[in-house]
């Protein structure tokens, strides 16, 4: 599924499900009669007892992937964040060596499961109702599905289908420069926290979570 060197592979189910949480917009992959299809969706994790649990979501009908033609085999589905470039001149070593490169940090998890097309009314208005409180949450005055007319609800739902992912397989990947050295690791927060951004403030946190660990 995903090449992943020994230095950056997370294994804890518990900060996948987290990162799962952070990151809700995915990448769906699944093979087709006519090639790979793909689209980005928001989706959420739920616990069903099983090893991995599941995930859910919805496409619009007129999707391609809405086809129950497309079942046949697993679907790939992609959380990730953008990440950060990291310059070769913060590690301190490059100035003696200067055996360095760029790269690019980032957090990645590829999940592999089993796909069902969920059309009841009932079913599609639950998993609407639940993202939609996960995204509301931390408004002052939280949208809720119920706020609009019950009937435009209902055709909204004849225009949708919902997914659910019985997940067989996870594999992560955390590229947080964790193959550096400390002090190569201290010259990436110091580049990051000289360029002020909010995403490179970000990884500025992630990386010291590393050095702390």
């Amino acid at each position: 599924m995903m090449f992943t060197p020994k230095a950056f592979k997370e294994d804890s189910f518990e900060t996948i499900q987290a990162f799962i949480k952070e990151k809700p917009l995915v990448t769906v992959i699944a093979q087709t009669g006519n090639g790979l299809e793909a689209c980005h969706i928001p989706m959420y994790w739920q616990d069903d007892g099983s090893e991995f649990g599941c995930l859910y979501g919805h496409i619009a009908k007129v999707n391609a992937l809405s086809n129950s033609a497309n079942l046949a085999a697993p679907w790939l589905i992609i959380f990730q964040d953008a990440g950060h470039y990291i310059s070769p001149n913060w590690y301190p070593s490059k100035a003696v060596t200067h055996k360095e490169v760029p790269t690019w940090n980032y957090r990645s998890v590829h999940i592999m499961g089993n796909v069902s097309l969920l059309t009841a009314p009932e079913t599609l208005i639950e998993i609407l109702s639940k993202q939609t409180a996960n995204f509301e949450a931390s408004q002052p005055n939280p949208w809720s599905l119920y706020d609009a007319p019950v009937e435009y609800i209902q055709a909204m739902c004849r225009a949708i289908v919902g997914i659910r992912v019985d997940i067989t397989d996870v594999q992560a990947q955390f590229k947080l420069s964790q193959n550096k050295t400390v002090e190569n690791r201290v010259g990436v927060i110091a580049g990051l926290k000289g360029l002020g951004t909010f995403e490179a403030d970000k990884m500025v946190m992630l990386v010291e979570k590393v050095n702390e660990d």
